[in-house]
C-alpha cells in the first residue's frame, strides 16, 4: 500500500484545526435541541450523550419527539404528509422525514441519540442560518464510489429555511424508493442540496446552506467498516481513481507520522450506534425516563406525561 503514493496525483484530504467563529452576537439558529426516540424511556447507552447536550447548552430549549407526538405533530401541522409518513415501510424514514419537518417547522439543532455533544453549538449559530456536515471522507466512496455526501444525524437550521422546505415539498415524490439512504436518507438530502445549491436564487446569507468538514460533527472513522475498507483497498485493480484516492487518504491518516485526533476540533462526536439495524429490546430493564435524564424536556401537547 505505501507504492500508492506514487501511483495518482493526490493531496491528504482532512483538516487539522477550525476555521473562525464568532464569539458575540446574535444567534441565526433558534436556540432548541430536538432529538427523536420511540417513546419516553431510552436504552442507558444514550443517557450520557443525551446529558452531554444539555450540558453544554445549558440555556437552549430540550424536546424529545416520541413516535406518538411527532405523529400528532405531523396530522395537527402537517397533514398533507401524514399519509406518506404512516405509509413509510420502516422507522428508519420516518426519523428521517420527520427531522426536517421539526427544523422547517421550529429551527434549531436536530442530533440523533448516538450524538455526542464535545462543546457548545452557539458559534455555528451565531455564523452559519443553516448547515449539515459531510460523512468522513472514505466513507461513501470505498463502500460506493460517492464522492461528498452529507449526513443527516446532526443538522442546523433557522426556522422556515428553503432547503428545510425542498426537504419537505420532496418527502412525497422519493417515498416509494426502495432503500431508506435514497428516499429519506443521506443520498436523498445530498440529492436535494445539490437541486437546492444549483436551482435556487441565493438572495439572502441566511438562505446559504453550509457544509462542514467531517471532522466537525463525525471526526472518526465508523468502526464497523474499518478493516472492511482496509482489505478492500487491497486490490486497486478493482477499484476507480476516486476509491484509490480515498484509499490512499485512509492509509495516510494511519500513518504514526500523521496521527492527528480530529475530536480535538470537532463540535459533536458520532458513536455510530446504527440504531435502526439494530433490534432493540422490547423489555425496558435499565431503560431511563427522559424526565430523570432531562427534567426540564418538552414533549408536543404533553403526549407522553
Amino acid at each position: 500500500m505505501n507504492s500508492w503514493f506514487s501511483l495518482l496525483p493526490w493531496q491528504c484530504r482532512r483538516i487539522t484545526k477550525r476555521e473562525y467563529f464568532p464569539s458575540s452576537g446574535t444567534p441565526k439558529i433558534p436556540k432548541i435541541i430536538h432529538q427523536v426516540w420511540k417513546g419516553i424511556f431510552v436504552p442507558p447507552e444514550f443517557v450520557s450523550w443525551i446529558k452531554s447536550w444539555n450540558k453544554h447548552h445549558p440555556d437552549w430549549e430540550y424536546w424529545l419527539w416520541t413516535d406518538k407526538s411527532a405523529r400528532q405533530f405531523i396530522a395537527d401541522r402537517y397533514p398533507h404528509l401524514l399519509n406518506v409518513y404512516d405509509n413509510y415501510p420502516e422507522n428508519i424514514r420516518r426519523a428521517d422525514a420527520f427531522r426536517y419537518i421539526v427544523l422547517y417547522e421550529y429551527g434549531g439543532l436536530y442530533a440523533d441519540m448516538d450524538m455526542e455533544a464535545l462543546g457548545s453549538f452557539l458559534p455555528l449559530t451565531l455564523k452559519y442560518s443553516c448547515f449539515i456536515g459531510k460523512e468522513p471522507y472514505e466513507h461513501p466512496i470505498i463502500d460506493t464510489n460517492f464522492d461528498e455526501l452529507l449526513i443527516n444525524a446532526l443538522m442546523g437550521c433557522r426556522q422556515k429555511h428553503p432547503f428545510m422546505k425542498l426537504l419537505l415539498n420532496n418527502l412525497a415524490s422519493f417515498s416509494r424508493l426502495w432503500h431508506y439512504l435514497d428516499s429519506t436518507g443521506p443520498h436523498y438530502v445530498t440529492l436535494m442540496y445539490r437541486q437546492y445549491k444549483s436551482s435556487i436564487s441565493l438572495e439572502k446569507d441566511d438562505d446559504t446552506v453550509y457544509i462542514s468538514p467531517s471532522e466537525y460533527f463525525y471526526p472518526t472513522i465508523d468502526p464497523a467498516k474499518f478493516r472492511y475498507m482496509f482489505n478492500k483497498c487491497q486490490n486497486t485493480q478493482k477499484l476507480s481513481e476516486l476509491q484509490i484516492h480515498a484509499c490512499m487518504n485512509l492509509k495516510y491518516k494511519s500513518l504514526p507520522e500523521n496521527k492527528f485526533d480530529p475530536v480535538t476540533i470537532a463540535f459533536a462526536n458520532h458513536h455510530w450506534y446504527h440504531t435502526y439495524l439494530k433490534t432493540m429490546s422490547t423489555v425496558l430493564t435499565g431503560y431511563k425516563s427522559i424526565f430523570d435524564i432531562v427534567p426540564r424536556v418538552n414533549i408536543y401537547n404533553d403526549l407522553e406525561e
